[in-house]
């Protein structure tokens, strides 16, 4: 499943890119173009790839390897300071609730515009349970030998790092980062630097590109894991571009689009916790 909707993917990829050619004031007709050209020829590549190569378009336009650094810097400062000490004493289940919640953080996107309200006022809503359950997850946690856990964007990320914190006290986990910056993601080593001395594995896509695009980080790091824990819809579109089917996996997003709102018949902007096991269903 190359697109769930290719029509609404590419406009969403489009709007994100310019969005960001008029945020960071390179909004010229050569650097739309370039934009639009990059889109469209990599649109046979699918989803993932057309998203990310256009992201290294626009830094290249805006003269910087990591345009959002200074705002990831503040999502996570935000989190840190407002959200964590929220977390005292939660849970691994209910910890798991509000990084699915969490997951407001983004770009610009076709019908989704991110403020840091939500991401402060988000973390308490109930997230819809699909292919799984509270008791079952609190099985599929304590059961769990290994775990692999797939981050996504700064911010959340502040609350990831105290559920992976968690888990590390009885499973071996093992965080998957890209390497190089992608939007507002953070990257292999703000995650390595954050999670020393937690006793977790810190790992890298090597790239830009998500991870379950990678065989070989895949067939490492993923495959083989009693759980996989995914943060955000890039990761989630990604494991169904591939097509690969983990037995064990868990993601966590909020449903930003419409076409994933079409798909799983969940309310827009909904926080989710879904088990690949939903996905046979669909």
């Amino acid at each position: 499943m190359r697109y769930i909707d290719y029509a609404e993917c590419t406009l969403c990829a489009l709007t994100s890119r310019l969005s960001e050619l008029r945020k960071f004031n390179r909004d010229s007709e050569e650097s739309v173009r370039r934009i639009l050209v990059r889109v469209t020829s990599d649109l046979p590549k699918g989803r993932s790839t057309m998203f990310v190569n256009s992201f290294e378009e626009l830094t290249n336009i805006v003269g910087s390897e990591d345009p959002y650094s200074d705002e990831k810097a503040r999502y996570e400062e935000i989190a840190r300071g407002m959200l964590v000490p929220r977390l005292i004493g939660m849970s691994e289940v209910e910890l798991v609730k509000v990084t699915a919640a969490a997951n407001s953080v983004d770009v610009a996107m076709f019908n989704y515009t991110f403020n840091e309200e939500m991401l402060i006022h988000g973390i308490d809503e109930e997230p819809v349970w699909l292919g799984i359950d509270e008791p079952k997850l609190a099985s599929v946690i304590n059961s769990a030998s290994n775990v692999t856990y797939i981050v996504d964007n700064a911010g959340e990320f502040a609350i990831d790092s105290v559920l992976i914190g968690k888990l590390a006290t009885h499973s071996r986990v093992t965080v998957v980062a890209r390497l190089k910056p992608y939007e507002t993601d953070v990257t292999y080593s703000y995650v390595k630097n954050v999670l020393r001395g937690d006793g977790v594995s810190v790992v890298t896509t090597s790239n830009r590109y998500p991870a379950f695009l990678s065989n070989e980080v895949y067939d490492k790091y993923i495959n083989g894991s009693d759980l996989v824990i995914s943060k955000g819809v890039g990761n989630f579109e990604a494991y169904l571009e591939t097509g690969r089917r983990h037995p064990n996996a868990l993601f966590l997003f909020r449903v930003k689009c419409n076409p994933l709102r079409r798909m799983l018949n969940v309310e827009f902007n909904k926080p989710v916790i879904l088990h690949s096991s939903y996905l046979n269903q669909l």
